[in-house]
């Protein structure tokens, strides 16, 4: 199975090469290190020894133990994981400088739970960014979360500890996954965010080295989203939220303007300080890069925000937390009776398909401002390429050469515009 020859025999100096056979696989080939020799010390796949040959007793003992520790390993990861390792797994044992016995050992392995903290920490304390910027607090959240459901899955399948190289069996990620529908009775949209969350974990275990592969691509796992029921605002309800007479309620005041900042401008959450950074009375767009995707968007000074910044003199206070922003937005959208219209939501949850009948208002978002500004743009004959200059999705690289005009712009201020015209 293991077996040794000569690089270039026609050399003056040429470098041992190692050729394994794992019966049913391709040959693996490695060279040797520091193994340079003359080929007339070589014959029949090991060195000359002998009286006077004391260096080349050495590098066959060399030879011998690299040989025997070869055979030792392909024999414990076959008695491990029912089959031999590839030249990937083989560089990974020789790199890391271990005896077979404690590569093996299950308390140098790499626990789930373990990389999880190792990487939110490097996460949290920005050790380690994303195209250049930290990792946002729904992105750790996400992390938390998921880590908080392995533990309880690591309790469920009655295991103290559950290893990362474990996680290799598909039938072990079903498993998490049917515990998250069955027990933890989550949401499919839910659910698919922490098999990703997963999914992505076990590829940073593959570029640390602790697992040769990620199982999610490997065995071809499918993370599966449903469409969710969502609600977007009617113009009429775009204009009555703005008419709202909240003089009596600075609090609600500002909530609401704050949402109708989202709703005119179609930013995501983590754009908004961006956005509110570039808007002045001076220009006819608001141009800036999407925290997420990087793409430049291009926001037209509708009248609603320059009315907005006009209000509080282009110096907008900070920004209220999404998290209150959230609850408050509705209690606000309860006021306008089209809003407390009944809408039915279908979603799947533990499994099981679920209709509830909600109150419009009930549904809104912080989403559901961008969603809005996006339906109502199409409705009223924006084309969606446009449409995703605005909102900075980052499929619009491959159309930006052809919506790069000024035109472009001046198109977008009077088709929403012309949405809000009844506004005094």
């Amino acid at each position: 199975m293991v077996s040794f020859y000569l690089k270039d025999r026609n050399r003056e100096s040429t470098s041992i090469q190692c050729s394994i056979n794992p019966p049913g696989m391709p040959r693996i080939c490695l060279s040797i290190p520091n193994s340079k020799i003359s080929p007339k010390d070589w014959v029949s796949g090991r060195m000359r020894t002998g009286k006077g040959r004391q260096e080349n007793g050495r590098i066959q003992d060399r030879l011998d133990l690299y040989k025997k520790t070869l055979l030792s390993f392909f024999g414990e990861y076959y008695e491990t994981y029912n089959k031999y390792p590839n030249k990937s797994v083989l560089t990974q044992f020789l790199n890391a400088d271990k005896s077979v016995a404690d590569y093996f050992n299950k308390s140098s392995r790499a626990k789930i739970i373990e990389l999880f903290d190792r990487v939110i920490q490097r996460r949290v304390e920005g050790m380690e960014l994303t195209k250049g910027k930290r990792f946002s607090n729904q992105s750790i959240s996400l992390y938390k979360s998921t880590r908080k459901a392995l533990i309880g899955f690591q309790q469920y399948k009655g295991n103290k500890q559950l290893y990362v190289d474990q996680f290799k069996s598909k039938s072990l990620i079903e498993d998490f996954e049917i515990y998250l529908t069955t027990e933890l009775d989550m949401m499919i949209n839910t659910i698919a965010n922490k098999m990703k969350t997963l999914k992505s974990f076990l590829q940073i275990a593959v570029s640390e080295g602790l697992i040769d592969y990620n199982p999610f691509k490997h065995h071809g796992i499918v993370i599966y989203t449903e469409e969710t029921d969502s609600v977007v605002f009617t113009k009429e309800e775009m204009l009555a939220l703005e008419e709202l007479d909240f003089t009596d309620n600075p609090f609600h005041n500002k909530i609401r303007d704050q949402y109708l900042i989202y709703l005119w401008s179609g930013v995501r959450k983590s754009d908004l300080r961006n956005l509110l950074a570039v808007v002045n009375p001076n220009t006819n767009k608001y141009t800036f890069r999407s925290e997420k995707t990087g793409e430049l968007c291009e926001i037209p000074a509708f009248e609603t925000i320059k009315r907005l910044g006009e209000k509080y003199n282009y110096n907008f206070p900070e920004p209220i937390h999404d998290t209150i922003v959230l609850e408050e937005i509705k209690k606000i959208c309860k006021l306008i009776p089209s809003m407390n219209n009944s809408v039915e939501k279908k979603y799947t949850k533990g499994g099981i398909n679920k209709r509830d009948i909600k109150n419009k208002f009930q549904l809104v978002c912080i989403h559901t401002a961008r969603r809005t500004l996006a339906t109502q743009l199409y409705e009223h004959g924006l084309p969606l390429v446009q449409i995703m200059k605005i909102t900075g999705h980052k499929k619009l690289a491959t159309l930006q050469k052809y919506i790069k005009s000024d035109s472009d712009i001046q198109m977008m201020l009077d088709v929403g515009n012309s949405i809000g015209k009844t506004v005094k």
